[in-house]
């Protein structure tokens, strides 16, 4: 097949499972092309990317010099025009006329024709990516995430970009129930996890008694205060415990702040973000990998992060919290615990049990990793995905 991927941003670093998905279908023998609307300042790359032999664009924010180029033949084609009724406004509705058109230019000049076009994310910049498929009379299916769903306010528009989609892409159960409840009770709904490659994570003995790992951007749904919490309950038991922070966000000073009102300077390590191989060190050298999710203020909350799978694939276990579809990777005294969110006293008690635990840990440890392997492993979630994108091809 020949895909178009319309993204916002590409490559970020805390969206590799959207690399992950396109390096497969690569690998599979599809024509994959990129049209992003923008470029990460990130100084960290994964690997995938790199081995990346796939035309990418970038399209620049429009201007208002640009205004006048929405009035051509590829911008205001009737079967564009005609899904341009959705509740935002006027500079939206020119800018994702602007983003198509620029589209519609780049994917002329790949020396094939569209088969499909595929985005990430219910934001009101994919409409692009419905324009430019209408423009091609070709199928558009889009994977939703949390964010987009959840997070406060979610506008009508939402409504609209997942009802003209073809086929919705969705990583869990949870995420599918909400969306037919609340936005697209008749537009078919596949679940693909956002899976991960096994092969890239592989463990050894490394394992440090008392480390315990965090992944993470620097943003309130993660759950940072209760994390820096449980930890200071848990090095009263503990106090020889390390806890090993990798990410960056807007949170950093007050996190660095928190750490020193409670205390555990000596317990608390930031390591801002790595490359892929400091990040799999860090993986094998934990003995609990931490992520106590929360629903945020705004509604925003985790889909099934990336990052625990990661851990799990690490033979890492992990403690995080049954918000979301995170009870969907990890069955609590199965391969990991899980807890009720905003609680530091059971998340710290959860901490302390992993790393005093013996044989059970073992056992954890090795159902975590066969879980991953069985039910998140990107070539297997790849093939589904393909699934989805041929079956539009028939409806």
């Amino acid at each position: 097949m020949n895909i178009v991927y319309y993204l916002g941003h590409f490559p970020k670093l805390s969206e590799s499972f959207v690399l992950n998905e396109i390096y497969e279908l690569e690998q599979n023998g599809h024509n994959v092309a990129v049209c992003a609307l923008n470029k990460p300042d990130e100084n960290i790359v994964h690997e995938e990317f790199n081995d990346l032999n796939i035309p990418i664009n970038y399209i620049p924010r429009p201007s208002f010099a640009d205004v006048t180029e929405i009035f051509s033949t590829k911008a205001l084609h009737p079967r564009i025009l005609k899904n341009t009724f959705y509740r935002a406004s006027p500079k939206y509705h020119a800018a994702n006329l602007f983003w198509a058109k620029e589209c519609i230019k780049f994917v002329d000049s790949l020396g094939w024709q569209p088969d499909h076009f595929h985005s990430h994310f219910a934001g009101l910049s994919k409409f692009g990516a419905q324009y430019a498929s209408e423009y091609y009379q070709v199928p558009f299916t889009i994977t939703t995430h949390a964010s987009g769903l959840y997070k406060e306010p979610v506008d009508s528009y939402t409504t609209s970009l997942l009802q003209q989609a073809n086929r919705i892409i969705t990583i869990s159960e949870y995420n599918k129930d909400y969306i037919q409840e609340q936005f697209a009770p008749n537009t078919p709904i596949d679940i693909v996890r956002a899976g991960i490659r096994p092969g890239k994570f592989a463990p050894t003995e490394a394992t440090k008694p008392n480390r315990v790992l965090t992944i993470s951007r620097f943003v309130e749904k993660k759950g940072f205060p209760y994390a820096l919490k449980a930890v200071k309950i848990a090095t009263e038991e503990i106090p020889e415990l390390e806890y090993h922070i990798i990410g960056s966000g807007n949170l950093e000073s007050d996190l660095v702040q928190m750490v020193e009102q409670l205390g555990i300077e000596e317990n608390v390590v930031f390591l801002d973000n790595v490359n892929d191989q400091r990040l799999v060190t860090e993986l094998d050298e934990a003995r609990c990998f931490l992520l106590p999710c929360v629903v945020a203020e705004s509604g925003d909350r985790d889909g099934i992060p990336v990052a625990l799978m990661e851990a799990m694939a690490m033979k890492t276990p992990p403690v995080s919290t049954t918000v979301s579809g995170i009870p969907e990777l990890i069955d609590h005294e199965q391969n990991g615990l899980l807890t009720e969110p905003r609680n530091p006293e059971a998340t710290s008690k959860a901490i302390v049990s992993l790393l005093e635990a013996g044989s059970e840990w073992t056992a954890y440890a090795e159902r975590a990793r066969e879980k991953v392997a069985a039910e998140f492993n990107i070539e297997k979630e790849a093939e589904k995905l393909e699934a989805a994108f041929r079956s539009t091809q028939y409806e």
